[in-house]
């Protein structure tokens, strides 16, 4: 896998401007520059309306998205969406291109640092089932035309993006990073539907994940609270990444599942750097980080993943947005995970793995 960086950029950024975002981007993450959400910049930069925006029958209503499929105009647009996913030419993605306040000067950071990987963050595919509302207010997933709709829609904006990137530099590796809030709802939905299975989930992300790494992408499953992490890893995603903070034994209960995953290449993503509040984070330093980082991971070894495998696959990040926090704290938790990611050492095999 042709990732350079350990320090994976994610969440929501607190700027109202464009320059102090570009500033940021460039000190931290010159080696994976990513598209920042700036909702103090537009209101409109969500992740829900990156990923949907100029999908067939969508309609954003009163803080609801809605799928309306009765317009005249509903079929030929699903006829462009499938040839833009079938045949993902620079024409056919165009209609379906990623708006963002950052985009220029994200593609911008890319050509001047010609940067190894640059990170994408989508909603995925799951979680997309479950933001959408139809008419009849029915669980869509276990209709196989709104889940082709799911799978589309998402590759189409990814696709577009590696298209851009790989136009500017094409030695750059994307990162796609498919958010997945909802994952740790699928236990209740599998209990109020008997349709939704993990079967059905896992082959709604392995038809995407196969699609972006054809198209020459990492690609990683995120999702911040509890969940069964075996569905991404059957999924042939690259990276998973949880909340390390809170739930630091959430993969410690499937550690034969995670061995493998690693054992083929796979990589996690430790979010230890809390950003809950402005006091949790202003008490926090480096080697205090540093040692809860190794102690979680040291409980994923003691659970029987060699260690080579658990260091030697980590990357790390902050827990989540940080949009809400004063413009110095959201700061000092970047620049602490970018630290942090220095500090992981490489660790050789032992004769017993």
């Amino acid at each position: 896998m042709n990732l350079v960086t350990r320090c994976i950029p994610l969440g929501t950024l607190p700027y109202d401007n464009i320059d102090s975002t570009t500033r940021m981007s460039a000190k931290i993450f010159e080696r994976a520059p990513f598209i920042a959400l700036l909702p103090n910049v537009s209101c409109d930069d969500t992740l829900l309306k990156r990923t949907l925006l100029n999908i067939p029958g969508v309609q954003f209503e009163n803080n609801e998205v809605k799928i309306i499929t009765s317009t005249k105009d509903y079929k030929q647009e699903l006829k462009k969406l499938e040839k833009a996913f079938n045949s993902p030419t620079s024409e056919n993605l165009e209609p379906f291109a990623i708006d963002s306040p950052f985009i220029e000067k994200y593609f911008q950071l890319i050509n001047k640092f010609k940067s190894p990987n640059s990170v994408i963050n989508l909603l995925g595919p799951f979680t997309l089932s479950q933001n959408l509302i139809n008419i009849a207010e029915e669980q869509m997933l276990v209709d196989k035309t709104f889940r082709k709709l799911f799978i589309q829609s998402v590759c189409v904006k990814a696709l577009w993006a590696i298209n851009k990137i790989k136009a500017i530099n094409s030695n750059i590796t994307p990162v796609i990073m498919l958010e997945e809030p909802q994952l740790a709802q699928l236990g209740n939905l599998k209990r109020e539907n008997e349709d939704v299975t993990i079967e059905l989930v896992t082959s709604l992300f392995t038809r995407v994940v196969d699609k972006l790494k054809s198209a020459g992408a990492i690609v990683g499953i995120q999702c911040l609270e509890k969940c069964d992490w075996k569905i991404p890893i059957s999924s042939g995603v690259d990276i998973i990444s949880y909340d390390a903070y809170n739930n630091p034994n959430n993969l410690c209960i499937i550690p034969e599942q995670i061995e493998e995953f690693l054992r083929r290449g796979g990589k996690i993503n430790w979010g230890i750097v809390p950003v809950k509040n402005e006091t949790l984070i202003k008490k926090l330093n480096i080697d205090e980080l540093s040692k809860r980082l190794f102690t979680t991971m040291q409980g994923l070894i003691n659970a029987g993943v060699p260690e080579h495998y658990v260091y030697n696959s980590a990357l790390v990040s902050i827990q989540g947005n940080v949009d809400k926090l004063p413009i110095i704290f959201a700061e000092k938790a970047i620049i602490l995970a970018s630290q942090l990611a220095q500090k992981i050492p490489l660790k050789t095999q032992t004769a017993n793995h």
